[in-house]
């Protein structure tokens, strides 16, 4: 619902997040997003949107943040984390969001990705990592099977217990405990992208979670 209250400009308030569009105060839940993936995409759509929690902190510092002018940019292709930045932002409808793949990512949750993002409102930019140790390795071999000839009966119910524990994690602890957050004064121009992804050594680190002797 918009909202012109000028004394509830505090951005985060629990479920809540608050942004300006077109002169509004908007007042977002989280059930909003969570209406499109009922009993799926819970952890995608969770971490998406406390991702956009404390981006609207960070960039929040001088005043209210902004749609207006947002342009975000993300390493994770999942459509849980694509719509709950969307449901805040309003950045995929206007073609102001863009993913970053490793080559053997394949648009799907494995461990070929990472939960980073770099969301600009045209003076700043904010880059949002969540912390290395959040996920599980356990997870991202799991993640890594499904759909393989390396595939168990058990993986696929215990890939949906990992995604409600995990999202359960993401809202019980703080956004700064749960995000590394940097703000720079400089903004990224709709499709630019971060230099730290330009570089040659940006997904070097994922071999860290692939098992000995395995590729994906």
């Amino acid at each position: 619902m918009p909202s012109t209250d000028a004394a509830a400009i505090t951005p985060v308030d629990a479920t809540m997040v608050r942004i300006m569009d077109r002169g509004e105060i908007r007042e977002i839940d989280y059930d909003g997003a969570m209406t499109r993936h009922v009993g799926s995409l819970w952890w995608g759509t969770a971490v998406g949107y406390r991702a956009m929690q404390a981006a609207a902190e960070a960039l929040s510092i001088d005043g209210l943040w902004s749609r207006d002018n947002l342009y975000v940019v993300g390493a994770h292709p999942g459509p849980g984390v694509r719509d709950a930045i969307d449901h805040v932002t309003g950045v995929v409808g206007r073609d102001r969001y863009r993913v970053v793949l490793e080559a053997d990512c394949g648009m799907k949750c494995n461990s070929s990705m990472k939960f980073e993002w770099w969301v600009s409102d045209g003076r700043r930019t904010a880059s949002v990592k969540l912390r290395k140790d959040f996920v599980p390795r356990a997870f991202y071999e799991l993640s890594d099977r499904l759909g393989t000839a390396a595939e168990t009966k058990q993986d696929k119910r215990q890939f949906e217990i990992f995604k409600v524990t995990l999202s359960t994690r993401i809202w019980a602890a703080p956004l700064a405990r749960n995000f590394n957050v940097e703000v720079v004064d400089r903004p990224l121009a709709p499709g630019e992208l971060p230099a730290e992804v330009l570089r040659d050594d940006y997904w070097s680190d994922l071999e860290t979670r692939h098992p000995e002797g395995v590729s994906v």
